[in-house]
């Protein structure tokens, strides 16, 4: 039987990449900035609240996923394996 692997090509700009790289590490500096300045502006009681809405809906994203991934037995198989691994530790 002969069997024939696919070969993916494809080139890599890597100016493209520095590009992106630059560009993505401006956005995050001016962000930090940007949230420095807003916590510094603003009350504690009026930043928070919006930490606590991030923060919540990432506690619910992480128990949906959870439920959602319990839905299968591919899934519940990989979750007895996490839970198995934290114990061991």
């Amino acid at each position: 039987m002969n069997e024939s692997k696919s070969k993916i090509d494809f080139e890599v700009d890597f100016e493209e990449f520095k590009t992106s790289k630059r560009n993505n590490f401006k956005e995050r500096v001016w962000f930090i900035k940007y949230w420095a300045n807003f916590i510094n502006s603003n009350s504690d009681e009026k930043w928070s609240k919006g930490q606590a809405v991030l923060i919540d809906s990432q506690i619910q994203n992480s128990r949906n996923f959870y439920r959602n991934l319990l839905k299968t037995e591919k899934g519940k198989k990989k979750f007895n394996s996490l839970i198995k691994n934290l114990v061991r530790k």
